[in-house]
């Protein structure tokens, strides 16, 4: 599923480096609002994911799991989509919003590893640029 959303994301972005810059119109979620909902809708994706779950199944659990976050922010999922596809549109806004997600999620990851006292991985791959990060 992630590599669903990966493809999903690259495509948009390339279609977005096409598109001009346009005004943010009056209902568009704010950025930072936007980075912590993505960051939320990630870690339901890789929870549903880890599950094991048939794709049908995992869709239901994924689409409960979105429905929380928006309702815990307060967002529709119509303005959602809509912020979602301004910033799709708008591919310098988006590269700083998911340079932020990508950090958080790779904080949250190294905070797991480190509760289950677990060894914290010698690298950690992001899922964005496929480049490798030296933890020291």
């Amino acid at each position: 599923m992630k590599r669903y959303f990966l493809t999903l994301f690259t495509g948009f972005s390339l279609y977005a480096c096409t598109s001009p810059v346009s005004p943010a119109p009056a209902d568009i979620i704010p950025e930072a609002k936007m980075t912590n909902m993505l960051v939320d809708i990630h870690v339901a994706e890789a929870q549903v994911d880890h599950m094991g779950l048939i794709s049908d199944t995992a869709a239901v659990y994924f689409k409960k799991a979105q429905a929380e976050i928006f309702k815990k922010n307060k967002v529709t999922e119509k303005q959602f989509h809509k912020s979602y596809d301004y910033y799709l549109h708008n591919v310098s806004e988006l590269d700083k919003i998911y340079a932020k997600v990508v950090d958080s999620l790779s904080l949250k990851e190294v905070e797991a590893t480190n509760k289950s006292n677990t060894p914290v991985p010698k690298t950690l791959v992001t899922p964005v640029r496929k480049q490798k990060l030296s933890v020291q």
